[in-house]
């Protein structure tokens, strides 16, 4: 497992904001609880001196502060700081303690379980975050043994996977997608070729032509990985959906549905381009591989037809800021 554990390491999931709620470092704990007992003690000073109503009002919101920020260390501690608050704020509070009234109370009551349910809320995101990253680990291990599975029968295939999932990556960033989704087509590219698990050796390392019975049996290879990827992630409507169509064509002539343009997905039009970048460039039994230059050029041929003209593009753009090739306005 260690060198194909190694294969999801570019992953970006971790760096998501809801998976630092979980901070398990004592200076970083330390730091939040001084930081809720100083801004703690700030806010009861300025609630202290303070005349206006208004002004009371902007406190009873300040002391959530706080609050928040023993919750980061813990449930306890939030729910701690959050009594704490509720008292300081009704005690050191001149207009309310000068006029005590039984709706006094009521309003240190509402306010103060208002102040309860901060730290209950972000325990909550708290375990959903662990949840998450638990379910990240998971996905992670599995993914790095179906790859080992299918690196142990094809080698090139389990390295040619990690090439494609990064470039499929680079140009759903490039497209403006969104983390969750370049994370996506980072497993798409790692998965799309899973299928070929349950595809005959002979088909897939025949260095001559392949029959019409062994090219059909090849041809089944995206609707295996199909189903495999949705019993392993519940992110089937992005990476399944890319592992199913990435052997589409953008005029139609594609398989396994024959779908057309637009229609074809988005990350599988992606996922299409990246694929045939990387198998052209590497050496197969069949034929050698050609240069980046090479394939480029072999990639512009046919956008419109195989590949969506404004993928390419973007990709194109991609290899020429890493000198791969030719800058288009060098030119």
């Amino acid at each position: 497992m260690g060198r194909s554990a190694g294969l999801y390491s570019d992953g970006i999931i971790d760096r998501l904001a809801i998976n630092r709620l979980n901070l398990a470092t004592p200076a970083v704990k330390t730091l939040f609880r001084w930081a809720a007992v100083l801004s703690l003690a700030i806010i009861t000073i300025l609630n202290h001196y303070a005349r206006g109503l208004p002004f009371h009002f902007l406190l009873d919101f300040l002391y959530l502060v706080p609050v928040t920020v023993a919750a980061l260390n813990s449930l306890l501690e939030g729910l701690a700081v959050a009594l704490v608050a509720g008292s300081l704020r009704m005690l050191t509070n001149p207009l309310v303690f000068s006029t005590i009234k039984p709706s006094d109370y009521v309003d240190f009551l509402v306010v103060t379980g208002f102040y309860l349910v901060d730290p209950v809320t972000i325990e909550l995101l708290r375990r959903l975050a662990w949840q998450r990253q638990q379910l990240q680990r998971n996905l992670q291990l599995t993914t790095a043994a179906l790859l080992e599975a299918l690196q142990m029968r094809d080698q090139y295939t389990g390295w040619h996977s990690r090439q494609v999932a990064i470039y499929a990556r680079r140009i759903a960033a490039s497209l403006g997608l969104s983390p969750y989704h370049q994370e996506c087509l980072y497993l798409a590219g790692l998965l799309h070729d899973i299928g070929k698990i349950g595809v005959d050796d002979a088909c897939l390392n025949k260095p001559g032509l392949l029959t019409p019975e062994e090219w059909q049996n090849v041809r089944r290879h995206p609707g295996l990985g199909y189903k495999i990827i949705r019993k392993v992630t519940s992110r089937e409507e992005v990476i399944a959906r890319a592992v199913l169509y990435h052997h589409e064509r953008y005029d139609g002539r594609g398989y396994p549905r024959g779908l057309k343009g637009t229609s074809i997905p988005l990350e599988a039009r992606i996922l299409s381009v990246a694929d045939c970048f990387d198998a052209m460039t590497t050496d197969r039994v069949y034929r050698p591989a050609l240069s980046p230059a090479e394939a480029v050029k072999e990639l512009m041929r046919c956008a419109g037809s195989q590949f969506d003209p404004g993928i390419v593009e973007v990709f194109y753009r991609i290899l020429a800021a890493d000198g791969l090739i030719q800058n288009p306005e060098e030119g």
